[in-house]
């Protein structure tokens, strides 16, 4: 029979292994350590020389790159708010062709206006100027299509007052003869002027397009400028004339009068054909260093003017670097010129810098490798020792807790939460006791409070339930909201994102022949937003009286809204209100989307609508309504930010556009089907991604003409 081996105890087998773990470590450590010391010094010396010409090399490299790439986004960036504030304008005179037609196609709808002939007393007002293509022209026969499509300077108005200066004017001119033109130099306008040769008459007449002219001398004196143009219709689609917008070049050029690109740096602009439009004062120098670049051959020019962004270096010896960007909607280019030496002096600085702390880190370090050489010596001997006698005295006190603490889980694991495990003095043994004396008293609470917590979220659920029941009865729900009323159809619905939403909309008769309606949405979410949609929604429809001015209302309404306004919210809201017998929709926007608008059973367009400030924002603001005629068969749609801003799974919004589409192709249909497509559209284009913001919407036909006197 085999003798037994004797036991060797825990801490024994503790002892044995921390002396041999800790003395072969460190003997490893120093080893290698040590190694490591000899190969570093004698591969610094050596290598510093490379670092410094390597971090030279590079530094060149990236920071003129960097440079060379941030004036190509800067250009970039410049010529993409001009193409901006161009194509706004086209969009502009696109509206203003639109709206001629209209005044064309419902003379009766309109008041004719009187137009005089330009007067040098009218100088620097804007005023409404009347001239003649000829001046054998029958004015007598004109008269009655002037006073009509004068009615476009309501239109005109807010443009030319949001324009800063870079418009021109704004003018009509027509096939019949006569030009009605709007700006502030009465005494530059002539009484005769034959525009049926231009450029800006002549290129929309024969292509129907919306144009923008190239750049030409302003025939009045005020130099450089280009036309926007578009064409517009007789009822029977025929040619009637062009609608136009002139923009100053010199004041679009304020663009780029704030780039600071450095000294002896420059900015202008070129157009399709090559020719500087707008330039800086003391161009002439640079002008000629892009000349002589294209003298010698090198196509500096050719590359420019490609259409498309980037940088090239020319000038006498690479001394200038050009960066450019197309601007797309006028065919023309924004180019930065810049000394070279601009993007090549902050490299060379750096890799000076580089060099000189290279030497002092070398240095550094042959007397730290000597110093440390020394120190590990001595800490090698000192080391050894406590090694031996911090282990044996650390085996004994580490597994004696250890032995205890294993016990005291057991009875804990057991079942028995009520017990404690004896907390020792070492710091991490003592934290594990308490650890888990802190877990057994957690798991105990847990499940005292599990059945409390269950029920309190079950009654809170409830609550909530009943908050969004209520919140859904105070919104206009039961239709047809109107069934005795055959004048108008109207529609809407809420779909709040949590269970009570801070939307609303309404719609009531404000007497027996004007119809409101209104759609806002509170700032945040849940039960606060809800409290304060109800305070709004009861403040907006208490204020709105038949004849009174919209604006005023919301004037009244903010100032209410803002004295009760503890929490910070706001309301961005729109209100319409329709007379049902002269189809006159007056209406005021505070922060609101914009309406969309189908007229006659055609496309919805969206109609721009120059917002306020939101309401419950600032005391004493100040509303400006504005109105349009309804036509029978027209629409209107109007919605908060959680329609065009729904999200899906790749965090890409639902837009304007896909809005404008899926209206357009069901704008035939009833109000609640239109909704309904809209809805359906929204939802398969987020799928199963979460919807983070409320969804209402409100659509209104109106039918027929209410019968009675205007």
């Amino acid at each position: 029979m085999k003798k037994e081996k004797p036991r060797k105890s825990i801490r024994r087998r503790v002892l044995a292994v921390l002396l041999c773990v800790s003395i072969a470590a460190l003997l490893a450590t120093d080893l290698l350590w040590l190694g490591s010391l000899f190969v570093v010094r004698n591969r610094v010396a050596s290598d510093s020389s490379d670092l410094g010409e390597t971090a030279y090399s590079v530094s060149v490299d990236t920071v003129t790159s960097l440079g060379e790439q941030n004036y190509i986004v800067t250009a970039e960036n410049r010529a993409q708010t001009i193409d901006a504030i161009l194509e706004r304008y086209l969009g502009y005179v696109a509206d203003f062709a639109f709206y001629a037609h209209r005044l064309l196609e419902s003379p009766e709808e309109y008041v004719m206006k009187e137009v005089l002939p330009p007067h040098v007393s009218n100088a620097y007002h804007f005023v409404l100027q009347l001239c003649y293509a000829d001046e054998n022209a029958d004015r007598e026969a004109l008269a009655p299509e002037v006073g009509l499509l004068a009615n476009a300077v309501h239109i005109w108005q807010p443009v030319m007052e949001s324009a800063n200066s870079q418009i021109g004017s704004i003018y009509l001119s027509t096939e019949s003869g006569f030009m009605i033109n709007y700006d502030e130099r009465s005494d530059l306008t002539p009484e005769i002027f034959d525009y049926f040769e231009k450029e800006w008459y002549t290129v929309p007449r024969d292509t129907g397009e919306v144009i923008l002219t190239d750049a030409y001398e302003d025939a009045f004196g005020r130099g450089l400028m280009v036309t926007c143009a578009a064409p517009f219709y007789n009822v029977d689609q025929s040619f009637a004339g062009v609608m136009c917008i002139d923009i100053l070049i010199n004041d679009l050029g304020n663009v780029l009068s704030d780039v600071d690109i450095g000294d002896g740096s420059y900015v202008y602009l070129v157009d399709g054909a090559g020719k500087v439009i707008l330039s800086p004062d003391g161009f002439t120098e640079a002008a000629e260093s892009l000349t002589e670049e294209e003298r010698s051959g090198g196509g500096l020019a050719s590359h420019i003017m490609t259409g498309k962004s980037g940088g090239e270096y020319g000038g006498i010896d690479g001394s200038m670097f050009f960066a450019y960007s197309p601007i797309k909607s006028a065919n023309w280019m924004v180019v930065f010129q810049i000394p070279s030496h601009l993007l090549t002096d902050p490299s060379t600085n750096a890799a000076k810098a580089i060099g000189e702390k290279t030497e002092a880190t070398v240095g550094s370090i042959h007397k730290t490798i000597l110093t440390a050489l020394l120190l590990n010596l001595g800490a090698l001997v000192i080391v050894y020792i406590a090694i031996a006698a911090a282990s044996r005295i650390f085996s004994k006190q580490l597994t004696e807790p250890l032995l205890e603490l294993g016990e005291d889980v057991a009875v804990i694991s057991g079942g028995d939460l009520a017990h404690r495990a004896e907390i020792c003095d070492i710091g991490e043994i003592g934290d594990l006791a308490r650890s888990f004396n802190d877990m057994a008293e957690s798991l105990d609470g847990y499940i005292r409070d599990l059945t409390a917590v269950t029920a309190e979220r079950e009654r809170i659920g409830a609550e909530l339930g009943v908050a969004k029941h209520i919140q859904a009865s105070m919104l206009p729900c039961i239709f047809p909201a109107f069934p005795d009323r055959d004048e108008f159809d109207i529609y809407a619905t809420m779909t709040p994102a949590k269970e009570v939403g801070g939307d609303f909309y309404d719609f009531f008769m404000v007497d027996k022949t004007h119809l409101a309606i209104v759609m806002a949405d509170v700032s945040g979410k849940g039960v606060p937003a809800a409290l304060f949609m109800v305070i709004g929604k009861t403040l907006i429809k208490d204020h709105t009286e038949p004849d009174e001015d919209l604006g005023e209302v919301f004037g009244e309404v903010n100032n209410l809204l803002c004295k009760s306004n503890s929490e910070g919210l706001f309301i961005t809201a729109f209100e319409g209100v329709l007379d049902l017998v002269t189809g006159e929709f007056r209406f005021v926007n505070a922060g609101h989307e914009m309406p969309f608008i189908s007229k006659s059973g055609g496309e919805f367009k969206p109609y721009k609508i120059k917002p306020g400030f939101v309401l419950a924002g600032m005391e004493d603001m100040k509303y400006k309504s504005g109105s349009i005629i309804l036509d029978p068969g027209d629409r209107i749609f109007q919605y908060t930010d959680g329609v065009t801003e729904a999200t899906d799974k790749d965090n890409r919004l639902y837009g304007m556009e896909r809005l404008e589409a899926v209206l357009s192709k069901n704008s035939t249909k009833p109000p609640e089907e239109i909704l309904k497509a809209v809805k359906e559209d929204i939802d398969r284009f987020v799928g199963e991604a979460e919807q983070f913001d409320d969804i209402t919407m409100l659509a209104l036909e109106f039918k027929k003409k209410m019968e009675g006197t205007p």
